[in-house]
């Protein structure tokens, strides 16, 4: 196990921990991204695709939107000493997100993922075994520390060491008063109960699709399924409906969000942009609304863009908000554009 050595800066001696708005913890993998022609792929058929595109995946696609959004984003996890691990450390690192608390495993290979992605932008995916979703056997308490927020997904959270150092994680950066934010993802259905009530005991904001509050809930009726969630100590639910915006709620407050009509390419990490651009507005302090419709915004910029690292820039973000006057109100596109570029 090798750790990236891109040193810090020092004080008296000692290595100091550089500031990091969002912490992301594992899941670490290559994206593989093939375009086909249509769904389902049958059995006996044949396909061609015109290429094969390779990219960093997983919480990649999450890194990368933090960074083009001008937050300072590490990573904590594995990854394979292969051609793919490096590949992907490479790229996180030229991009400024911190990599220093990476670890290279000798001999092993870097999980990958089929993305298949048909001509209306939908996918799906098959992921190959490898390194990727584990973590590291300890955490560095200062690098939570150095923290203003932590990110975590179910993906680490389906067998150990990596739950039990993601559940750790989560609550130290809870116990210190750092804001944990939690994206179920959609293999919710694979975590044990025990264990995801845990994770949602350390949450503050959780971020997560219709599909996987229902499977959490067991209702799909937005209101409710977010009382549910809010009960289990939750302060702030946000659930992502795709074109139809998101629904956010707090103990007395929720709001739907109507999103974005564009052109969609690709929605591989669509959701991951999302993310990134609430825990940019949150991190901002703007108003719950203003943060939602960033997140809005952000998202759908995003599925006009092949693969999931492919991200836009604050500066196409806040041109499509500039755009888009006539939905939005005049004040609130100011309002919102002063907050961003301050």
């Amino acid at each position: 196990m090798v750790l990236y050595q891109r040193k810090a800066s020092r004080s008296k001696g000692e290595e100091v921990n550089e500031v990091i708005d969002v912490l992301a913890f594992g899941d670490i993998v290559l994206d593989l991204i093939i375009p086909i022609e249509h769904f389902p792929i049958k059995e006996e058929d044949v396909q061609i695709a015109q290429y094969i595109k390779k990219e960093a995946g997983g919480v990649c696609n999450f890194l990368m939107a933090a960074s083009k959004l001008g937050l300072k984003a590490g990573i904590v996890g594995c990854i394979g000493d292969d051609e793919n691990g490096i590949f992907i450390r490479d790229l996180l690192d030229k991009e400024g997100i911190d990599v220093t608390s990476i670890n290279l495993m000798k001999g092993e290979k870097t999980a990958i993922v089929l993305v298949l992605v048909n001509k209306d932008g939908k996918h799906a995916f098959i992921g190959v075994h490898g390194v990727g979703i584990e973590l590291s056997q300890s955490i560095d308490i200062n690098k939570i520390k150095s923290s203003k927020a932590i990110y975590t997904s179910g993906h680490t959270l389906i067998r150990s060491p990596s739950l039990d150092l993601t559940i750790e994680a989560m609550k130290k950066a809870s116990d210190l008063s750092i804001s944990v934010f939690f994206d179920p993802g959609p293999l919710v259905n694979k975590i044990q109960a025990r264990i995801l009530d845990t994770a949602l005991a350390s949450t503050d904001t959780i971020l997560l699709n219709s599909i996987e509050a229902e499977a959490l809930t067991k209702t799909h009726k937005l209101e409710q399924a977010s009382k549910i969630l809010l009960r289990k100590g939750i302060k702030t639910v946000v659930i992502k409906l795709g074109a139809n915006g998101c629904y956010v709620a707090q103990e007395d407050f929720s709001i739907h969000l109507p999103g974005f009509k564009v052109h969609v390419i690709d929605t591989t990490g669509a959701g991951d942009s999302f993310n990134a651009a609430y825990i940019y507005g949150y991190l901002k302090k703007l108003p719950l609304d203003h943060i939602g419709m960033i997140a809005n915004a952000f998202g759908a910029l995003k599925v006009t863009k092949l693969g999931g690292t492919q991200v836009p820039s604050k500066r196409e973000l806040v041109n499509f908000l500039k755009e888009r006057e006539s939905i939005i109100s005049r004040r609130s596109v100011e309002w919102l554009l002063t907050s961003m570029l301050n």
